[in-house]
């Protein structure tokens, strides 16, 4: 088993390296973009790519590993996690263990004290960010790792606010969050230029976005988009749900929390 930098640390030199805030809608591919694939480095076995990453500490992209361990340690980001492959195992400050496998969205928020025991021939979307100094006051209170429900918590399920129905796992004080949204069928009738990045993991549905540049993307459940900060893009869908990340805000928290809910 490989002890290795954490996936945060690797994915925020990796950004460092390559600083990009894409100009277009992305859609990620579990392979990396063709022609492109995965970068591996000299120090272990993990390979990744960065889709999106600046130097403030925000980076999205896919990382896999065959055998990957960390040690105890909190957390001075949040990460979002769609396991594709494989499978990881996290441990708690108090020794409880829970493996997540293909298919799993998992979210990690800031100030979460626990180990990354072992990764099993693992590959992920990830989002790692909300990034804080060492020993910053956690977000929320008590956090742990929690794995993202398409319906909801149990016994909770979705909140219903008009033609929207969601349910709100994370809201930091810098504008980020992630949660999951559904709409009834909609068109925005213009577009709107964005004050943060976007990660949108696709459960249902048929949606479409574009730009007013001509771009178009089509996405169905399975499908992952980002939508970097400072385009401008129209949503048009069937009744459709997501997972959301938001993140790498340019606004207050209290407009983003307002836009979303």
């Amino acid at each position: 088993m490989k002890q290795a930098l954490t996936l945060a640390t690797a994915a925020l030199l990796v950004a460092a390296a390559q600083a990009q805030t894409p100009s277009k809608i992305l859609r990620f591919e579990p392979d990396g973009p063709a022609g492109i694939g995965l970068k591996g480095n000299d120090r272990n076995d993990s390979k990744i790519y960065v889709y999106y990453g600046n130097v403030r500490g925000v980076s999205a992209g896919i990382w896999s590993s065959p055998d990957f361990s960390g040690k105890l340690h909190r957390a001075n980001n949040s990460e979002f996690i769609e396991i594709l492959e494989g499978e990881v195992t996290l441990q708690s400050k108090d020794d409880q263990a829970t493996t997540f496998k293909a298919g799993d969205a998992v979210l990690i928020p800031r100030g979460t004290e626990f180990v990354w025991k072992r990764t099993v021939n693992e590959k992920e979307y990830y989002v790692v960010f909300d990034r804080a100094e060492a020993g910053a006051p956690a977000a929320i209170s008590n956090p742990t790792y929690v794995r993202m429900e398409p319906d909801g918590p149990a016994g909770q399920g979705l909140t219903t606010h008009g033609k929207i129905r969601s349910h709100l796992y994370y809201k930091s004080p810098d504008g980020s969050s992630a949660g999951v949204w559904e709409t009834q069928p909609t068109t925005a009738p213009d577009f709107h230029a964005t004050k943060y990045a976007e990660l949108m993991v696709f459960l249902k549905g048929n949606v479409t976005l574009s730009t007013p540049e001509g771009q178009v993307e089509h996405f169905t459940a399975g499908d992952v988009a980002l939508v970097p900060r400072g385009i401008r893009y129209k949503w048009s869908s069937d009744t459709a749900r997501k997972f959301w990340v938001i993140f790498d805000s340019a606004k207050k928290p209290s407009a983003v929390a307002a836009e979303n809910r």
